[in-house]
């Protein structure tokens, strides 16, 4: 009987073992799709940091930011962020400009920061794009981490 149990045990176990990583829950199509979108360079974090480092020392811009922020439909999606930014925040316009970026690239770019940094497993990826942002995000992990950082700062609205 206890050899029974053995055999069944090891048997679960190697089962377990096995399923393990077909278990693992893979990464959303729509989180690839971001982490792709636009390739991570040195010179977009640059333009991305100028960017937030202008916004941070501008009192209307973070203003224009905040207001924005309360509309639902800005935040449903990078499109309708970059939109709002571009129609309806000239101060924050500006910086991008002079920062030599467009809202949609920056929107592109924190997005793709974000998906490298959610996924262990984006190196790994399929998706050449995603693969090659994942191992820039890796190799630049302090940098990416403080851009993310930084913009989640600036859209933090005020108590």
């Amino acid at each position: 009987m206890n050899y029974t149990r053995s055999i069944i045990a090891s048997l679960l176990l190697c089962t377990i073992a096995f399923a393990a990583p077909a278990l693992r829950a893979e990464t959303p199509p729509e989180q690839v799709k971001d982490a792709g979108a636009i390739k991570l360079t040195t010179e977009l974090l640059d333009k991305m940091d100028a960017f937030i480092k202008a916004v941070g020392a501008d009192a209307a811009a973070k203003a224009e930011l905040d207001e924005i922020g309360k509309d639902p439909a800005v935040s449903k999606d990078q499109d309708a962020w970059a939109a709002a930014i571009t129609a309806k925040c000239p101060k924050t316009s500006q910086h991008m400009k002079t920062a030599g970026i467009t809202a949609s690239d920056f929107t592109k770019g924190i997005s793709a920061i974000m998906a490298c940094a959610m996924s262990e497993d984006m190196a790994k990826s399929d998706n050449a794009a995603a693969k090659a942002n994942a191992e820039f995000v890796a190799a630049n992990k302090e940098r990416a981490e403080k851009i993310f950082g930084g913009f989640m700062e600036l859209s933090m609205q005020k108590p």
